[in-house]
């Protein structure tokens, strides 16, 4: 069987649920924006093999491509509380918290473990450098956010998915297709990046 042949995945799959290979079919699902099956596939999974660190992370994923911030945010937690060395976990966590309006303390936390992690994490140098000279949250009101992820716009290095899924959940449709443009400069998956396209103008 050919691991990146999505016929043959999905035929071995409905005949198999209990494959430890199904982050591989989830992950194909998430790559092309179905973020409804890769949870599916995720939570079938899952249930045969719950320890599935993977499985778990690709779950996140798609509950941030369907804007289901807590959800991903109590995944990510659970990944980090067995395995606090997991980069894109630790990265992507502080994101969705600063988008939930996590307490100052918890930002704090999350942003000094994804530091930890990765020393150059810009967003974690940044926040955590500016921590001392900020005396008041984020506002929720959306101008307030779409004034903050002006700055995310500058660097492409700032530009990832997750930053899309959170931008989605959030409804700054606007801001994610910015987001995207950056990404498909960068060269990152094409295909992903046209249903990203497609799924956010249907909002519209």
């Amino acid at each position: 069987m050919e691991l990146n042949n999505l016929t043959e995945l999905e035929l071995y799959f409905a005949d198999h649920f209990d494959t430890v290979l199904f982050p591989v079919l989830a992950e194909i699902y998430q790559n092309k924006g179905q973020y409804s099956r890769a949870k599916k596939v995720c939570e079938i999974g899952l249930g045969h093999h719950p320890q599935s660190i993977d499985g778990q992370y690709i779950l996140s994923q798609a509950e941030l491509g369907l804007g289901n911030l807590v959800k991903a945010e109590k995944l990510m937690i659970k990944i980090l509380d067995r395995f606090p060395n997991h980069i894109p976990a630790a990265s992507a966590l502080p994101m969705v918290q600063e988008q939930l309006g996590r307490s100052k303390n918890t930002l704090s936390k999350s942003w000094k473990g994804a530091q930890e992690v990765d020393p150059k994490n810009k967003l974690a140098n940044e926040f955590l450098t500016n921590a001392k000279k900020s005396k008041k949250r984020k506002t929720k009101k959306a101008q307030a956010k779409n004034d903050k992820m002006d700055d995310f716009a500058i660097s492409p290095r700032l530009a990832t998915f997750t930053l899309v899924h959170v931008l989605k959940g959030q409804e700054l449709y606007t801001r994610a297709l910015d987001v995207l443009d950056i990404l498909e400069k960068k060269g990152e998956n094409k295909e992903r990046i046209a249903a990203e396209r497609e799924s956010i103008k249907s909002k519209f």
